[in-house]
């Protein structure tokens, strides 16, 4: 199957905005590799057409920056200097190589066109390059690829190597185009994605025509981490209760999220962004380890503890932890780590239909337990100690007031406030759930990404100083909210220079354009209506809290969130904070 055939079906999906004719083209693109190519094909079609060469849950990239790419680009014959200019006309380095095709004097009249898999399989061999010369080795397939293609095949071979496609082609649209097709609610597939994190998988499954309600592929399994479910904000704790009756309440944890797989006495600790971290905790994984279970996925609150007052130390400490890869033996003295287990979705087969209160009784038989109302004083007594694993403090009640009690308790050993919980839910996997939320006694703040920067200042000169920030909609669109630039440090600043000379993707009157994968925690004054910015919001002094390396453009906030907060704020609830 040539890339070609690919890439003009591509072409069509960009030239539109409009989702349904790009459902439409990717079916085509589908009948296609139905004529002429495998469910293999189809595979990677669709992690190609998400700028992937792996599945989503593998957390892997090819690791070739636009630096690395120019100097490929140039070897084919192509003036760096034209070729910036042309980048900084168009803001796409891939429509930049695709126009300046006709400077390229090297091709081969004996070169056979490049088919899928040698594109595939080429830029997965160039992901495995490692060790010396390997810059070079990278250099020399690029340029291989380039000189076998069109100049159509080249724009989207350099975008795909950037992993950013711009077709506007997500897994939700890919997944509606599947549903048209293959003839599935589109729910049912949604609910099998959620679970396998992997579009190519569930593709090459409904080509082979399997039973996908049965397939044992397609199910969850121990090592193939999935994306967490996640909390909305609620505006006060008896609005939860009238809701859910007599809610599971549990103390929010300042710290960081995992997901702990054991088999066995293999372990592996995966983030929130379902980074492989094992090696960076190494004494919880032997705590695992030491588990009398085995065959289990559970999930829980990674806190980095001061064992002299039992309460958190600084998000940061936990994020220095966790991006460790030498001197682990001296962090681990100096960062003293204990895991909050709120959750398990696997024990010997895959819980995550079953309700809460089953799974949390599941849990508590294997960890024991930790009721706010009967354990109180155990509870209090071990907050200081070296425990590493522990379950999380719940309360599970309909009383207005005991719950505001944990809810202050909670907050006395400084951590950020209560979870609240549907204890008949199921677990629903990178959903943003309204079976379960959160509340603080602050106003939410906000994880956005960081799309455009500017140099600053003064002091700043240096630095980028200033930062628009987006938030997405349910599609993963990206809509500016605001710029910030208070906040941080000369160490965060220069971070983030650094970070955003790595992922810039072009420069237009004075601003960087940079691929959408630094996430900030925000808080700011208030939210205010706009009519400057697209999404209708804007937000009043945003000021950085913090950069938050554990989560990607996915985890961010949507406009769904501000308009929520934005309510809240406006005391659209009527119960907002009573009782506090």
């Amino acid at each position: 199957m040539l890339f070609k055939e690919v890439c003009d079906i591509f072409n069509k999906i960009e030239s539109t905005t409009k989702r349904l004719e790009k459902m439409d083209y990717f079916i085509e693109l589908i009948k296609l590799t139905n004529k002429k190519g495998s469910a293999e094909d189809l595979k990677k079609i669709c992690y190609i057409t998400i700028g992937r060469v792996f599945a989503e849950y593998e957390n892997k990239e090819l690791g070739i920056g636009p630096s690395l790419l120019i100097e490929a680009v140039k070897t084919i014959g192509i003036d760096e200097k034209k070729l910036l200019n042309t980048i900084k006309e168009t803001g796409d380095m891939g429509m930049a190589v695709e126009k300046l095709s006709s400077d390229i004097k090297q091709i081969s009249l004996f070169q056979t066109p490049p088919t899928l898999d040698d594109i595939y399989d080429t830029l997965k061999k160039i992901s495995e390059i490692e060790g010396a010369n390997s810059q070079k080795k990278k250099i020399r397939h690029i340029s291989s690829l380039l000189l076998k293609a069109s100049p159509l095949e080249r724009r989207y071979i350099v975008r795909l190597i950037l992993e950013d496609m711009r077709i506007g082609m997500n897994v939700p649209t890919i997944l509606g185009a599947f549903s048209v097709y293959f003839n599935i609610p589109k729910e049912k597939l949604e609910k099998i994605y959620a679970v396998v994190n992997d579009i190519g998988l569930i593709a090459e499954k409904l080509m082979l025509n399997v039973d996908i309600d049965n397939d044992e592929d397609l199910k969850l399994r121990i090592f193939r981490p999935i994306k967490p479910m996640l909390a909305q904000l609620i505006p006060s704790i008896d609005d939860a209760i009238i809701e859910m009756g007599a809610p599971q309440f549990e103390t929010k944890y300042d710290g960081a999220r995992v997901q702990i797989h054991k088999k066995n006495k293999d372990v592996k600790i995966y983030s929130r962004k379902l980074e492989d971290i094992t090696n960076s905790i190494p004494e919880i994984v032997e705590e695992v380890k030491n588990m009398d279970v085995n065959n289990i996925i559970v999930e829980g609150e990674c806190v980095a503890i001061d064992l002299k007052t039992g309460h958190p130390r600084p998000f940061q400490d936990i994020l220095r932890r966790f991006r460790r890869k030498y001197d682990i033996d001296k962090m681990k003295e100096e960062i003293n780590l204990r895991v909050y287990l709120f959750d398990i979705l696997y024990y010997n087969k895959p819980l995550i239909d079953l309700p809460l209160k089953e799974r949390r009784e599941i849990l508590e038989n294997i960890v024991g337990t930790n009721d706010w109302e009967k354990d109180k004083i155990k509870i209090e007594n071990e907050i200081k100690s070296k425990k590493k694993i522990d379950i999380s403090y719940k309360l599970t009640t309909d009383n207005i007031k005991k719950a505001l009690e944990f809810y202050k308790w909670s907050l006395s050993i400084g951590h950020e406030g209560v979870m609240i919980k549907n204890p008949n839910a199921p677990y629903t996997p990178g959903s943003r759930v309204k079976t379960m939320y959160k509340f603080k006694p602050t106003l939410e703040s906000l994880d956005v990404v960081i799309t455009k920067a500017k140099i600053g200042m003064g002091k700043r000169k240096d630095w980028y100083g200033s930062f628009e920030i987006s938030v997405r909609d349910e599609e993963g669109n990206l809509y500016p909210i605001g710029h910030v630039g208070s906040g941080l440090s000369e160490e965060e600043l220069g971070k983030l220079t650094e970070m955003i000379n790595s992922i810039k993707i072009n420069e237009i009157d004075g601003e960087t354009i940079v691929e959408p994968k630094i996430v900030l925690e925000v808080t700011y004054e208030e939210i205010q209506e706009s009519d400057k910015y697209e999404c209708g919001y804007a937000l009043r002094f945003p000021r950085v809290v913090r950069i938050r390396d554990d989560k990607s453009v996915d985890d961010i906030n949507t406009i769904d969130d501000v308009k929520r907060i934005f309510a809240i704020q406006k005391g659209k609830s009527k119960k907002f904070m009573k009782g506090d």
